[in-house]
């Protein structure tokens, strides 16, 4: 799963090359900030660990042996150093989804009729809201196949559970996700 082109970056991250090592993270910071402030509701900390994990990253590219994508093991890495993060001061993941408007407008249809009624950022702060209020497990199945564009499969190794598990928690998800957005449109509420 390794390209050529993330191999000689890699190579060259490990042979310290500066302009290797700015390339990987300008290339993945988005993604990285976007998943840790879905797991951590402080953005001081969400900063911190995310230089952590570019830390982690750039000193263990040795052990990036290809088994997943690079982007994957770039957000193990995040999801385990949020984790420890959340461990040491003792507090559950994040309920608030704090993202900004492009990170959650691809869970928004071009196509759906109720756009015609609300304004976008009205409808991103719905969209929003109903985020926080799914689990933590089902809301990280939405963020790598909606906004990573991973397979079923390639989540399920991602999050180390079956392929159905996925696809039961995509599928509760999105429901809670409709019937909160219903609601909340049907109440004229943002």
């Amino acid at each position: 799963m390794i390209d050529n082109e993330l191999t000689e970056l890699l190579q060259r991250v490990k042979n310290g090359d500066r302009l290797a090592v700015e390339s990987i993270y300008r290339q993945y910071y988005s993604v990285v900030y976007a998943f840790v402030c879905m797991q951590v509701n402080d953005v001081g900390a969400a900063e911190e660990i995310v230089d952590d994990v570019f830390m982690v990253v750039f000193t263990s590219a040795n052990s990036f042996r290809g088994q997943s994508t690079f982007k994957t093991w770039v957000l193990g890495i995040a999801k385990n150093l949020s984790r420890n993060w959340l461990r040491k001061i003792g507090r559950e993941p994040s309920n608030q989804f704090d993202s900004t408007e492009d990170q959650l407008a691809g869970l928004i249809d071009p196509d759906w009729p109720a756009l015609e009624q609300l304004e976008r950022e009205e409808l991103n702060v719905i969209i929003q809201f109903c985020m926080t209020r799914l689990p933590l497990f089902q809301r990280e199945t939405l963020f790598y196949v909606y906004f990573e564009d991973l397979s079923l499969e390639q989540v399920a190794q991602t999050l180390g559970c079956p392929s159905g598990t996925i696809k039961s928690r995509l599928f509760h998800a999105k429901t809670k996700m409709a019937e909160c957005v219903n609601r909340r449109m049907a109440d004229g509420v943002a």
